[in-house]
């Protein structure tokens, strides 16, 4: 638990490091471009997720550990994905592809059917609330074409449903995407494990079954499992963005107080 507490302390260090440090190379101000801010974006997403991981683990409260994981898991994979190459361009693809997908939620929580009633009701809105959303994010139909139409002329899609790391076409699931970028092997020790338990599939884990009697058992991974895989994809996201920005001085400092940690 100390090791990965610390990693998130670190963590938190990088949005100012990357500025300061960056701005200092070039000789000016660093000026966000947009995947500056889906880069660090995701990594904020990363380790708010860790500290939920340790916020439960401290508290004994083991039930939503492996969907958090999950989550810690794909945005390391986006990172990765992100950085490796084009990254413009894919952080582009990931920012129209998350706007759509906002834009259809906005869309489906107006619409008159019993679903779109449904909806609100569980969520305590009012059509009338959704629209004024709308209109005061200035999401009218000119600029949801625009979403749409630049999704599919700039990054090159097909269609608006195409997953936005599927830029070569072949890249359609997650599980492709793990393979692309060499992380198959923690693909299969995590996100198809996680997956079965977290669709439902692996309900009957819960239960011991006996001749004449039926047992709720709490069955719990290792503690370890989830620290060691939370403290993996939040320090490799750290190295990878510290050699993006080229920020040698922050990385070995990073490094260097990660492994006396570790050392401990």
């Amino acid at each position: 638990m100390k090791a990965l507490k610390r990693v998130v302390k670190e963590s938190e260090k990088v949005f100012n490091n990357v500025i300061e440090g960056y701005s200092k190379l070039k000789g000016s101000e660093m000026k966000l471009d947009y995947h500056d801010i889906v880069i660090l974006g995701l990594l904020e997403n990363l380790i708010n997720q860790s500290k939920s991981m340790i916020l439960l683990l401290e508290n004994n409260q083991h039930s939503s550990l492996d969907t958090i994981l999950r989550v810690i898991f794909e945005n390391y994979v986006y990172i990765k994905f992100i950085l490796e190459k084009d990254t413009p361009l894919r952080a582009k693809s990931y920012t129209y592809s998350t706007k759509i997908k906002e834009i259809e939620l906005l869309n489906y929580l107006t619409e008159d059917s019993l679903d779109g009633y449904k909806l609100r009701n569980f969520l305590d809105l009012k059509k009338d609330e959704v629209k004024k959303v709308l209109t005061a994010d200035k999401m009218d139909d000119k600029y949801q074409k625009s979403i749409r139409d630049g999704y599919l002329s700039e990054i090159g899609m097909k269609r608006t449903e195409q997953k936005w790391y599927n830029l070569d076409g072949k890249t359609k699931n997650f599980k492709a995407l793990c393979l692309k970028i060499d992380l198959f092997v923690e693909y299969n020790l995590i996100y198809s494990i996680l997956s079965i338990e977290t669709h439902g599939k692996d309900a009957l884990r819960n239960f011991r079954i006996e001749e004449d009697r039926i047992d709720l058992i709490n069955m719990v991974k290792s503690k370890e499992l989830y620290l060691s895989m939370s403290e993996m994809c939040l320090m490799e996201s750290v190295k990878l963005i510290y050699e993006n920005y080229g920020l040698k001085g922050p990385l070995k400092s990073f490094n260097t107080l990660v492994a006396i940690n570790y050392n401990k």
